[in-house]
């Protein structure tokens, strides 16, 4: 006859009995002992004790998600960013949260950036470290590198409601791509188109500066990208009217540069402030026209077919015009313009450094802007389905 199987949740008819409130009754008599499993059972080896708790008694860390909320699949927005090897791509992201930290001194808006990830919290805290402490250029991205920033603004919106504040939020995926990548013959050429035509919106930096040198030439970097996305989009079934369903911000980049802000001034296309720092700017309602004029009369016939190119792939309805600077000018020690001495980069034991503290020109703005004519465009989208 064989032995019994032990069977571990049969109790023993010599165990503690329990009590009416589930706890072990009172015995006078001390508990036996355990009894050891019959022979044939399986031995299970004793289990180590716990590690002690590393973190103490810290709460349970939960996943980021965006303010207010938000932060959902629909509500994020994805913006490709785009534009020549040294056009200044890496060094516009580095400037958003300079600019963000002093919008209030520039317009009635207010927004706060916060990253998604530790990768991206650390990249926006070196941005300023580099820009405003070192005032140094950031090192030119390698590869691509993907962040994810959450957005958080105040608001004056237009109409009616004018005087009452909006508050907006969203969660910004944005790529930072080496200027070679968009070359078509570039290993990761590839991935960048599929990133650009996931995206609901496109940063193009236009540099007129290195548009003049054949190796960073605008349009060797532009025409192969522009026509494989237009590809990819059309396989995807996703054209808009005919052309690509993006929104576009432009921006002249390097306003600041002598060679780009001298030729401007002299053509009538810069105005100044009066107030606070008396800063130049071209004015909005020309921004346009004045990118027509920096690729008809200063730039030349491949800078043309950029500019032609870009009307034809995508809305002159979704497209806005910028006139940026990553770094703005050099201010006197009232903190104010002196068109005597404004030039904010010099070359120190070899090293570009930027002479005073950066004040960012149109950075934020074609960032935001974006955002408002997506989120604008998915309203309407959604009113005319009801």
């Amino acid at each position: 006859m064989s032995a019994d199987f032990y069977d571990p949740n049969k109790k023993s008819s010599g165990g503690p009995t329990t009590s009416s409130a589930g706890g072990p009754a009172a015995s006078a008599e001390p508990a036996p002992p355990p009894i050891p499993p019959p022979a044939g059972a399986p031995a299970y080896p004793v289990q180590p004790p716990l590690p002690p708790v590393a973190d103490g008694n810290l709460e349970p860390l939960r996943i980021p998600t965006a303010p207010q909320g938000e932060g959902a699949a629909q509500d994020r927005v994805r913006i490709g960013l785009w534009g020549a090897p040294r056009s200044g791509k890496t060094t516009y992201l580095a400037a958003l949260p300079i600019a963000a930290m002093q919008g209030r001194r520039h317009s009635p808006h207010n927004w706060l950036i916060s990253g998604m990830t530790p990768e991206a919290n650390n990249f926006l805290g070196d941005s300023v470290s580099q820009l405003a402490v070192r005032r140094v250029f950031p090192q030119a991205t390698v590869g691509i590198q993907n962040m994810s920033w959450a957005f958080q603004g105040e608001v004056a919106p237009s109409g009616m409601m004018r005087h009452r504040t909006q508050q907006v939020s969203f969660v910004l995926e944005i790529q930072d791509a080496s200027g070679e990548v968009f070359k078509r013959d570039h290993p990761q050429h590839q991935g960048i188109v599929d990133q650009l035509a996931r995206a609901q919106g496109l940063i193009y930096l236009f540099d007129p500066l290195g548009d003049a040198q054949e190796l960073t030439e605008s349009l060797t970097f532009f025409y192969s990208t522009l026509n494989e996305l237009s590809t990819r989009i059309r396989d995807m079934g996703g054209h808009y009217r005919g052309r690509l369903p993006h929104h576009v911000s432009v921006c002249v980049a390097k306003f600041d540069h002598p060679d780009v802000f001298r030729p401007s001034v002299e053509a009538g296309w810069v105005t100044q402030d009066t107030v606070g720092s008396q800063l130049p700017r071209v004015p909005a309602q020309l921004s346009e026209r004045f990118f027509q004029w920096m690729c008809d009369d200063f730039r030349g016939s491949n800078a043309r077919l950029v500019r032609d190119g870009l009307a034809n792939f995508f809305h002159p309805d979704r497209i806005s015009y910028y006139a940026t600077s990553a770094i703005g000018f050099r201010l006197n020690p009232q903190h104010v313009f002196d068109y005597r001495n404004y030039v904010n980069e010099e070359i120190v034991d070899g090293v570009r450094r930027i002479c005073t503290s950066p004040e960012p020109i149109n950075v934020l703005e074609p960032l935001t802007d974006l955002e408002h004519n997506i989120r604008t465009a998915r309203a309407g989208r959604k009113g005319w389905r009801r």
